[in-house]
């Protein structure tokens, strides 16, 4: 239905004092349903992809690439939580955080303002003797401070167990969906130290690293 079938989503993005907004050029004045249908799908699209620059995603060879994938996709929106399904029409029995139970489930939600996932992130950063974790959202949690950097291998450690405690959230989020296994605060956090240790001990060339070290997030320099 475009007039000009090699235009660019740039060419009908029109932004003024109000915001952006689109201005088609249509072969034809009237849309049918079906077409309507798509526009819409269209629009959903093109309005949640940012147009700005974004930080290159960090990866890490200290965790397997799976470990960091969950992380890559949250930041980009890309996890299938109960409202991204939602959004592509997939049925499912309510948003509810699996979690609190409290809040519509999205990415933001399960990692950042989930009550639970809060209590994780301030033990990781108490473990790991940083200041509390405040995030507005999923990049700053992928950015961890509170780790001189002249300390190289101790924030690339860090780095590693955020990535790993993404990991940790997500897998233990999809238990309660397909396993009916209700979450439990204490078992993550030993699950993501113990990973992490496994992980980081035989990924890096910290040859001196041992758990009691680790425990106490002692990875040198």
């Amino acid at each position: 239905m475009e007039s000009i079938k090699d235009c660019l989503v740039a060419d009908r993005l029109v932004v003024d004092e109000t915001g952006p907004a689109f201005s088609w050029v249509w072969a034809s004045p009237v849309l049918g349903g079906s077409e309507q249908s798509q526009l819409q799908q269209l629009i959903n699209i093109v309005c949640g992809v940012s147009l700005g620059p974004a930080s290159p995603f960090v990866w890490n060879n200290w965790v397997p690439k799976k470990v960091a994938i969950v992380a890559w996709r949250a930041e980009m929106d890309r996890l299938p939580s109960k409202c991204a399904l939602i959004r592509r029409n997939i049925p499912v029995q309510n948003d509810h955080c699996v979690f609190c139970g409290e809040s519509s489930e999205t990415s933001e939600h399960i990692f950042i303002s989930c009550q639970f996932a809060q209590i994780v992130w301030q033990i990781i950063a108490d473990w790991c003797k940083i200041p509390p974790i405040f995030a507005f959202g999923i990049s700053d949690l992928l950015s961890p401070t509170g780790v001189p950097a002249s300390s190289r291998k101790k924030w690339k450690a860090l780095h590693a167990i955020v990535l790993v405690t993404f990991w940790s959230l997500w897998k233990m989020r999809n238990e309660p969906v397909h396993r009916q296994v209700v979450p439990n605060i204490t078992r993550i956090v030993d699950e993501i130290k113990a990973m992490a240790f496994l992980w980081v001990k035989n990924r890096s060339k910290l040859a001196a690293l041992t758990w009691e070290k680790w425990c106490r997030f002692d990875v040198g320099g």
